[in-house]
């Protein structure tokens, strides 16, 4: 009797409330960003909710589970369930609004009201939806509500939830699948699939159950079912950094527009392999993760890139403890290089005419001596074999008096530093002698892409982020092109290529051979002082610089990881080989037709003869053949 009466004067007094203009309704939308393998990066907004455009887009079992579970009569109702009237009076009296709540009665307190649990509210609930009923088609008050509810973890509206969730579009939901998201909605953090598995499971039969009593799926296909897991697919946090640098590109391309991330609903194109952001990822873990406990504070910078095209793959800006929106360390620093210079002022020696025999002296040298700025380079160990050593070698073991020799006797800093521009460091670079064991400071991103001209045989990409930007109609704003320029002869990047693969085979960062078998060529850095490590290499289609130190320069690096070697080169060998396993490289680096390996004089790094008594085979580029040694004896070669 109690419930009738309580019932009945529910009814009267829903008619005798005066219909309401409905209020506008303002739902926050984000832009998002996706990654070249489609994955969703980020979104860009003050909520996690991406505008679904039509009820076609989205998989009929999440309408059939929805209608089965929280409105069967949608159809047939004009916003409000004369069937659970009573029983929303009772149970908004005794605390829970849910009950007796139709679709458009959810989605009027979702869009217009608070959560106060009240008849009064319950009222105008009512009033709201019978005036959405009036307004909007069945079919576009379905939309809404997807578009509006809440799915647990800060995710809002249905196309996010099933790319958090499942990292589909809502589209491809299977039933099981969306009989778990629309189970989160009673109550979406207490059945949060992530956190509480055991319940988000029982909840999602509980749906599908609701499936079987409107006739949509059998008994037999209910049992088979609800025995499958969850079968979760979370769309892991990831390059935050990369994300964060993604939106600063994009504010400032779309600036110029009127157009803003947070409100105008964009979906930004990315170069980024999240397979690829991956791998390097976990290899700066497991690198971090072996520092002993006083060098948790290192911070790392990492760019992998294509070097054919200069599409930015991965990027780490700093640990993995530090904030993405904090200093990027792969962009913003700029540090020593250290020896991973090196390479730039050998290839540009290369070009000169030079060979990888040519011999260099390994002794002490003084420069500008006596005056305020002198400079006495040395080795690592402190020592030196007063002997010349051929230019390969000299790179290979990182001996910095045979750089600083070759910069002082061979060429000229502002002829390096022209060299290293035109390879892509973008950075200001000073012109001293110095600057042969990397003394200018530059960036990660300076150093992937002069490394990554050498890995394309001197095509020169500068590195992107952004392939294209389109607005919510799919009209493309912005579409990257690509600024690409052959800087260097192929047999020069080739020859050069051939010494640095003998650093990571034999020299100083045979750490890499440790994780990585494949093709590999690279040079270590470590500055003075232990301040900065560097390892930098490339594959035949990958380049990958490698960073690490401490904001705070004072700070050094430390035991054995203090060096590029140690530090930086297993970061890297860790990453190659994760990427092999599902994009192997090219099993070589592509020769050039106008290179050829020939026997040259290792004493004057001129062509060979037979009386020569110390020779091997080096690359040599044929347009720049060297003359014939004859400082031993005539030739036979050549017949010359």
């Amino acid at each position: 009797m109690r419930s009738i009466l309580t019932t009945y004067l529910f009814i009267l007094s829903t008619l005798t409330l005066s219909a309401q203009s409905l209020p506008p309704i303002d739902l926050k939308y984000a832009s998002y960003a996706l990654t070249e393998d489609g994955k969703v990066l980020d979104y860009y907004g003050t909520e996690r909710r991406v505008e679904l455009r039509s009820t076609g887009a989205v998989s009929p079992w999440v309408i059939r589970a929805l209608l089965a579970t929280e409105d069967r009569d949608f159809y047939n109702h004009d916003g409000v369930s004369l069937k659970g009237l009573g029983r929303a009076v009772l149970e908004t009296i005794t605390g829970n609004t849910q009950g007796g709540s139709t679709l458009t009665m959810q989605l009027a307190r979702n869009l217009f009201l608070s959560h106060e649990r009240s008849i009064s509210r319950k009222l105008k609930e009512i009033d709201l939806a019978r005036e959405l009923e009036k307004k909007y088609s069945k079919d576009e008050l379905l939309l809404l509500y997807l578009n509006t509810v809440y799915f647990g973890g800060g995710t809002y509206g249905i196309w996010a939830a099933a790319r958090e969730y499942f990292q589909k579009d809502p589209s491809d939901l299977s039933v099981t699948e969306s009989c778990t998201l629309v189970g989160l909605l009673q109550s979406p953090e207490n059945y949060h699939p992530l956190k509480h598995p055991d319940r988000a499971l029982k909840r999602r039969n509980e749906v599908m159950h609701n499936l079987v009593e409107v006739g949509r799926i059998s008994k037999e296909d209910f049992q088979r079912y609800k025995r499958q897991e969850l079968g979760l697919n979370p769309r892991p946090a990831m390059a935050r950094h990369y994300a964060e640098w993604v939106r600063r590109e994009a504010e400032a391309l779309l600036g110029a527009k009127g157009l803003s991330l947070p409100r105008d609903q964009l979906r930004v194109y990315t170069t980024l392999d999240s397979r690829m952001q991956s791998a390097l990822e976990s290899a700066v873990e497991t690198q971090w993760k072996e520092l002993p406990e006083k060098m948790r504070e290192v911070q790392v910078g990492a760019v992998l890139t294509d070097p054919r095209s200069g599409a930015v793959r991965a990027l780490i800006g700093g640990n993995p403890a530090s904030p993405g929106r904090g200093l990027n360390h792969a962009t913003q620093i700029h540090r020593q290089p250290g020896s991973s210079f090196k390479p730039f002022l050998y290839a540009s020696l290369l070009e000169q005419g030079y060979t990888l025999a040519t011999p260099i002296l390994d002794a002490p040298i003084v420069v500008d001596s006596g005056m305020a700025w002198e400079w006495r380079p040395m080795n690592d160990s402190d020592t030196s074999s007063g002997a010349a050593v051929p230019m390969r070698y000299g790179l290979q073991h990182s001996l910095n008096l045979v750089a600083a020799h070759a910069m002082v006797e061979m060429t000229e800093p502002a002829r390096v530093v022209a060299f290293a521009h035109r390879m892509g460091i973008e950075s200001e670079l000073p012109e001293y002698p110095s600057l042969a064991l990397g003394t200018g400071e530059v960036s990660p991103l300076d150093m992937v892409e002069g490394y990554g001209t050498l890995a394309a045989m001197g095509h020169r990409a500068r590195p992107y982020f952004i392939t294209r930007i389109e607005d919510q109609n799919r009209r493309v704003l912005f579409r990257a092109r690509p600024d690409t320029a052959t800087v260097l002869d192929s047999a020069t990047a080739f020859i050069i290529t051939d010494a640095m693969r003998t650093v990571v085979d034999s020299g100083t960062a045979t750490a890499v051979r440790k994780y990585y078998a494949g093709p590999a060529a690279g040079k270590t850095g470590t500055t003075q002082n232990s301040t900065d490590a560097w390892f930098v290499g490339f594959t035949p289609s990958l380049a990958l610089a490698v960073w690490v130190g401490f904001d705070n320069a004072a700070r050094k690096l430390s035991g054995v990881y203090r060096y590029g070697g140690t530090m930086c080169a297993p970061i890297w060998g860790r990453t190659m080989a994760q990427i092999a396993r599902f994009s192997p490289p090219d099993s070589s680096f592509t020769q050039p037709g106008t290179v050829e390996y020939l026997p040259l004089c290792r004493e004057t790094g001129l062509l060979a003869t037979d009386a020569c008594p110390d020779t091997a085979l080096y690359p040599v580029n044929l347009n720049l053949l060297p003359a014939e040694c004859d400082e031993h004896g005539g030739g036979w070669l050549f017949g010359w």
